[in-house]
């Protein structure tokens, strides 16, 4: 193995072979990561929920476009998806927070998601919000860039989709999203 000294430096510098070796894996991170970030944002699409009908798990049915004039927080995610398990104790604590302000969280489980293990993990963690499964891909294939888990959109009383995240929910900034929407919307019902 060879020491890296200012004479080898100088000597590769000339050749310029390390340089070039040094900069490309630093060049294609960067491309990657700033195309990842266009493709997992998708902030372009965001628009009106699509009208889509699921049955939760407790055999309730439910409209994820139609919120009944209450904010909606909608989040796709699977039982075997770390940051997805991350995210429910941050969910159930939103949803009993805001409950009482016409705000609702509604998970849905991926299609490729087990049922049974689905309610498994409903029980075990004792998730209070209403789960419903997308059994068939055609509710995650609706919302717009839902392609990891967990995909999360916040939704408001009219059934527009105000804020789209990908990934583990951070509770201070999903606040500074639905508290300012809940707001708005107790100043429109007045």
């Amino acid at each position: 193995m060879q020491c890296f000294t200012p004479e080898t430096y100088n000597l590769r510098a000339q050749t310029g072979l390390t340089v070039l070796k040094l900069r490309i894996p630093y060049l294609l991170a960067a491309m990657i990561a700033t195309a990842s970030f266009s493709y997992l944002a998708d902030t372009n699409s965001l628009k009106a929920a699509p009208v889509t009908r699921l049955k939760t798990t407790s055999g309730d049915a439910i409209n994820l476009a139609a919120p009944e004039g209450k904010a909606r927080l909608v989040t796709f995610w699977a039982p075997d998806c770390p940051i997805s398990k991350r995210n429910v104790p941050v969910l159930s604590s939103l949803y009993e927070q805001y409950a009482q302000e016409a705000f609702e969280v509604i998970s849905v489980a991926m299609p490729y998601a087990d049922p049974q293990e689905v309610d498994r993990y409903i029980k075990t963690n004792q998730i209070s919000y209403p789960v419903a499964i997308d059994q068939n891909g055609e509710t995650s294939d609706a919302f717009p860039g839902v392609r990891f888990t967990p995909t999360t959109f916040l939704i408001d009383g009219n059934g527009e989709i105000v804020w789209k995240h990908v990934g583990r929910i951070i509770p201070d900034k999903a606040a500074l999203e639905i508290v300012p929407l809940l707001q708005t919307q107790q100043l429109a019902r007045r």
